[in-house]
Formats: C-alpha cells, structure tokens, sequence
C-alpha cells in the first residue's frame, strides 16, 4: 500500500512538472492585472498567449493588454485604425507571457 502511494505521489509530481502555466489576465491597468495576479494551466493542446494593442505611434501608452491560455497561434501584428495589435504565443517556460517580458516585434 504504501509504494502504491508513493506511485501516485511520483506520477502526481510528473503530471505537475510537465504542465505550463501561464499569466492569466483579462484587463491591465498600469501594466498590472485589474484582477490580481492570476494563472491558468495550458492544456496539452494550449499554450500561452499575450495580445496588446496601442496606437501605432505610442507603445509605451498600451490601449488594451490580454493573456491565457490559448490554441496555439503565430506571432502576428496587425494594424488597423491607427492601432497595432500584437498576439505572441509561448510555450518555452511557465509564465512567458507575463506582460514585463519584452516584446518580440515582427
């Protein structure tokens, strides 16, 4: 009984290690969470993703920031209205989406 509890406790511990979390935020204000800090863990078929949005002119005054858990997508940035909006997807470390990391621009 007890090395069968051991392989549960051992397989618990694989599980946890092999799974990515990711910075879960719906609305930044300030560059921080409106919610708080909080996370989400990526499916096998997710990954984490970052999506900003600030006029073209101006990145450092970002209109809109959002990050999770997401299908997994391309680094892309499009323009529209005078605004750029950029999707980076990650999956190389827990957290990589976390809105301090710079950004990668197309």
């Amino acid at each position: 009984m007890q090395n069968l509890l051991k392989l549960c406790l051992f397989l618990l511990c694989f599980e946890t290690a092999l799974t990515l979390q990711c910075v879960l935020c719906k609305s930044y204000k300030n560059r921080k969470c409106v919610d708080g800090n909080q996370t989400c863990t990526a499916q096998p078929d997710e990954v984490c993703f970052i999506r900003r949005t600030w006029y073209s002119s101006d990145y450092e005054n970002l209109q809109s920031v959002e990050s999770g858990c997401s299908k997994p997508c391309d680094l892309d940035e499009k323009f529209s209205g005078g605004l750029t909006i950029h999707m980076q997807c990650c999956r190389h470390d827990d957290f990589c989406n976390d809105i301090n990391i710079p950004l990668m621009m197309t």
